[in-house]
């Protein structure tokens, strides 16, 4: 922990709302959105301005300081873990933004949220002095609590799409107030993962200034106040590859849940409690495994990028390999984990009352994120074997 690691604090701050959290979580689940109280409560804590520069007034925290953070709350749940993944990540924008933007953005309003989206699903028309943008984009985490949304856009001069100097379509990223968005509250109807409010939103030809945009892609510029080697750390790595870090959240939480039943719950089978049965004695350890050592190696890939990211300005590949394998190997085992404790909690994990089975969906909605989906197996593998990977944005 550095002099400017404020972990202590942020970790202390999520052990002060556990109550808090729990409390609305219920309600979360039935708006499918956060409430207005735990987004105040962790936005006063500072969890969403953990990747924002000190410069800016905000914390600047270490990779693995922010997959601590994460992983604390979603132990208290699922979807409060996701939406401060995405908003504690989304400081990362302003790198990218004119610098008297970034400031106007992040330096003044401490309360600022942004929610969106990079799939490139919207198209931005040139104008003068910036463009004309359309577009409906989905997964939008957060988009009721947010200030800001930003979508990828395929960019078109004319009726023809503009092309890079490489000669692929071009992609800009746009960000506008939400107040020029639609939030489609009808999309979000899903099984896990359903207090985050991942809606659609929809903009129909908006105007958006040349200064709200930036173009995505490799060899991104930063700004002034974006020279510290947080963010030099590779990009994935705090934008994506966190999603692995709800994911041992949610498992750790349902572990802590299932060992509290054990002293109590009475055996289907046999005598006495869940506690005395060998068959539960062997699954509980099983997915204690499960979740400890994904998180090892997983705290060990992200410390191993940040010290060569600190030394020489940049991690390797293969440290970005590792940082890919762990991410993807610690939400496989931590659904593994929950699926485990579900299992021996027995019938009762089944009941709406059970944080189990709201983990188990939790869990399993978080295996679907593309950042630690199956096929990223494929990408790790192309990397081990000096292969260029499918998606570039792995060697950002």
């Amino acid at each position: 922990m550095t002099a400017h690691d404020p972990s202590t604090t942020l970790l202390t701050a999520v052990e002060t709302l556990e109550p808090f959290i729990r409390y609305h979580a219920d309600e979360a689940e039935r708006q499918r959105q956060l409430t207005l109280p735990v987004v105040q409560a962790l936005t006063d804590a500072g969890l969403f301005r953990m990747c924002v520069p000190r410069a800016l007034g905000g914390l600047e925290v270490p990779p693995l300081t922010f997959y601590r953070v994460v992983e604390a709350v979603a132990r208290l749940d699922g979807s409060t873990g996701w939406c401060t993944f995405i908003g504690g990540s989304d400081g990362l924008v302003g790198a990218y933004l004119a610098p008297h933007i970034a400031a106007e953005l992040f330096g003044r309003d401490p309360r600022v949220v942004l929610a969106g989206s990079v799939a490139p699903a919207g198209t931005a028309t040139v104008v003068e002095g910036g463009y004309r943008v359309s577009g409906r984009w989905p997964y939008a985490s957060g988009s009721q609590h947010c200030t800001w949304v930003f979508g990828g856009c395929h960019v078109l001069d004319g009726d023809q799409p503009r092309l890079t100097a490489a000669g692929a379509p071009e992609v800009r990223m746009v960000l506008l107030p939400a107040a020029q968005a639609t939030i489609l509250e009808d999309t979000w109807e899903v099984s896990g993962l359903v207090g985050t409010g991942s809606h659609d939103f929809t903009v129909a030809q908006v105007f958006v200034p040349d200064v709200y945009t930036w173009r995505f892609g490799p060899g991104m510029p930063r700004g002034p106040h974006y020279q510290g080697p947080l963010y030099q750390f590779p990009l994935v790595g705090l934008f994506r590859l966190p999603v692995s870090a709800v994911a041992l959240g949610i498992a750790q939480g349902a572990l802590e849940a299932c060992l509290a039943l054990a002293p109590t719950k009475r055996a289907t089978f046999g005598p006495g409690v869940l506690r005395d049965q060998p068959f539960f004695q062997a699954r509980i350890a099983e997915a204690v495994a499960l979740v400890r050592a994904a998180r090892a190696w997983l705290h060990a890939a992200v410390q191993q990028a940040w010290a060569s990211t600190l030394t020489s300005g940049t991690a390797s590949v293969a440290e970005r390999t590792d940082l890919v394998l762990a991410a993807v190997h610690a939400t496989r085992s931590a659904a593994e984990a929950v699926q485990l404790v579900y299992t021996v909690a027995g019938g009762t994990a089944n009941y709406r009352r059970s944080v189990l089975q709201r983990a188990l969906r939790d869990v399993h909605a978080v295996t679907q994120h593309i950042g630690t989906a199956p096929q990223q197996y494929e990408e790790a593998g192309r990397l081990v074997l000096g292969l260029e990977p499918l998606q570039p944005i792995l060697l950002w």
